[in-house]
């Protein structure tokens, strides 16, 4: 007798931890449930309109023209405008305007646009720097170091602010894009050809760089530079630039007159460069 009664208790305190077990589920699963829902109405309450689009980072563009092109405005709620795109809501970013950034303007390397809670939303935006002109079939394009076409150019003034690369055919473009060349790409030969011309102009008081008017690649390991829309530097041993540089800006300013036109040849193998008048 006494055992069954030992059972019997101790399937009732079973019972009864069971139950108390299952009643704190419950109760924490109201709790989830009231917590989240004020949570939801909080979040969709006046205190998250937004009333302020912050834009940095921008130079190109006005923020204005940024702020149009992404589609926000204010006086609507933060989440309910995140909750537009599931993903926005997730990532809390609004990936989706970004994009219509990226599209619609071709100078913007990256862009982000987060909330900025409560009542704010940030749109922070790097810009691409102008680099050099292409042509292709008698159209100015305007590229930045990575070979990203920004804008076509018509203004001759305009034209005048940026070097040229010529001898390099262009398959086809798309603002926005990297330019596809036919061939291999000249810009990492024109990088190093303008950074050793813009070092060389810092260690010298002869300024080269803004005279620098177009460049020819014509295979890996030689270009040739136009200056004053006259003289030519034919650079042909592009390990040795950097000294070349120094002998050409010397007898650039010091040997050649302001109405000669030509070619100044850097021979590789050869010490000493020669020049060959244009009549």
């Amino acid at each position: 007798m006494k055992n069954t009664s030992n059972n019997a208790d101790y399937k009732k305190s079973i019972n009864l931890k069971r139950k108390r077990a299952r009643a704190k589920r419950i109760r924490r699963l109201l709790l989830t449930i009231i917590i989240v829902t004020a949570a939801i109405i909080f979040a969709r309450s006046s205190f998250f309109i937004v009333d302020e689009i912050k834009v940095t980072g921008n130079k190109k563009y006005s923020s204005n023209d940024i702020i149009f092109n992404t589609g926000l405005i204010t006086g609507q709620n933060v989440f309910k405008m995140l909750g537009e795109k599931p993903k926005n809501l997730i990532s809390f970013r609004f990936k989706d305007r970004e994009q219509n950034v990226y599209e619609s303007m071709p100078y913007v390397k990256s862009v982000s646009v987060r909330p900025m809670l409560p009542k704010a939303i940030r749109i922070k935006i790097q810009e691409r720097t102008p680099f050099a002109i292409l042509e292709y079939n008698g159209t100015s394009i305007l590229i930045d170091k990575e070979g990203y076409a920004l804008e076509t150019i018509k203004n001759p003034d305009i034209k005048k602010k940026y070097f040229k690369i010529i001898g390099t055919l262009v398959d086809s473009y798309n603002l926005g894009q990297e330019v596809k060349f036919k061939g291999e790409s000249p810009l990492q030969l024109v990088i190093l050809f303008c950074d050793t011309l813009l070092k060389s102009d810092k260690n010298s008081d002869i300024k080269l760089y803004d005279k620098f008017t177009s460049i020819k690649v014509s295979d890996i390991s030689s270009v040739t530079a136009n200056f004053e829309g006259r003289i030519d530097g034919e650079f042909g041993d592009l390990d040795n630039l950097e000294y070349d540089l120094k002998v050409f800006k010397q007898i650039f300013t010091n040997n050649i007159t302001k109405n000669q036109k030509g070619t100044l040849v850097f021979s590789t193998g050869s010490e000493h460069p020669y020049f060959v008048p244009k009549d």
